[in-house]
Formats: C-alpha cells, structure tokens, sequence
C-alpha cells in the first residue's frame, strides 16, 4: 500500500501517531535523547506535519531555549497554520517573555481552532491576570478547569459499579476513584487561591 500523498511526502497514519506517542512517553520519563530521536523521525519521515516540530519545541522551551523553541513552532505553524497546540506554545513563548498582547493572539487563534482546548484556557487566564483583566482571567481558568475535568473523568476515572444490578464495589477501586476527584478539588481550590493573591 502506498502511504504517500501528491508530493511523494508519507500521510499521517497509524505508525506516526504511535511515534509521536513513543516520543512523548520517553520524554516525560526523562530520555531527552530518545525523545529527541523520535521527533527528528517524524520530521524526516513526515516533513509536512507540525507535530515533531512542536514536540521540539516544547523540549527547547523546557530548557529555556526560548528561541529555538520559537523556531521550532513557527516552523510547525508553517507546516500547519492552526496546529492549536503550536499556537499555544508560541503563546506561551511571548508570555514568558511578558509579551501579552502577542500571547493572547495566539491562544485567541488556538482556542478558535479549538474551544476545547483546555491549555490555551488555561494560560488566557495567566495573561488576562497578567494584564489586570481579572473577569475575562476567572472566566478562562474556570473553563479550562471544567474542560480538563471533563477529560480527566473521561480518560482516567475508574467506572463505580452499579451496585443495582450486582456489580461489587471494590475498596481499592472506590478509595483510587475518591483520591482522584480529591486531588481535583485541591487543584481547582489552589488555583483560585492562588488567584486571588495575584500569583497566576
């Protein structure tokens, strides 16, 4: 089967979601070297998609290479204009260097490519705070906060059983999914905390 498009460049398909996947875990487990690997992988075998260049990116950003990681996402933004993920990272970039303005235009262009993005939410609120807008600032760390709630219960949240219809509840399932929702309240709790004392 051939998996290429007009330009003879590889279509995103199963194996580079999987790398990309392979990639972030190495990453997040703290292989930077493996991490970077897989990345130059994707862009050498999907030279089209933005995602590797993100992922770089995100990595240069991490070590406070700000300017190479703005390479790396304004390239990934040329490969794909709305990358929502891009766009909010350059975001992010502008706002580390306390350039607001350019920040909330990039997580207003992420969050119209994407409503449901909870990490543009989240950092709109950081820099509305910022600037002293404090109602627009609640009303985005709010809707990040429910977004990201709504993915995590989605995702992570073991499924109580229904004691209705026979199912048994387990002690440790029960005490994992009460742990869970715990640690959510904290967080929403300290954000809004940490919001009011002008930390955020």
């Amino acid at each position: 089967m051939n998996n290429s498009n007009s330009t003879g460049t590889k279509t995103w398909d199963h194996e580079g979601q999987l790398w990309l996947a392979e990639g972030t875990q190495a990453w997040e487990s703290g292989n930077r070297q493996e991490a970077t690997e897989i990345f130059n992988r994707i862009m050498d075998e999907y030279p089209d998609r933005p995602e590797g260049y993100n992922k770089l990116g995100v990595m240069y950003a991490e070590t406070g290479q700000l300017g190479k990681a703005e390479k790396y996402f304004l390239f990934a933004l040329s490969k794909e204009a709305r990358h929502v993920p891009s766009l909010t990272n350059l975001g992010n970039i502008y706002l580390e260097r306390g350039q607001l303005d350019e920040a909330i235009k990039h997580y207003t262009l992420a969050l119209q490519t994407d409503p449901e993005y909870p990490p543009a939410h989240r950092n709109l609120a950081i820099a509305y705070r910022r600037m002293g807008r404090i109602a627009p600032s609640v009303a985005h760390l709010k809707r990040s906060q429910i977004l990201e709630t709504r993915q995590l219960r989605t995702r992570q949240t073991p499924r109580i059983p229904n004691q209705e219809q026979g199912e048994k509840v387990s002690p440790h399932r029960t005490r994992l999914w009460l742990r869970q929702w715990i640690w959510i309240i904290l967080g929403v709790v300290l954000a809004i905390w940490l919001l009011g004392r002008g930390k955020l």
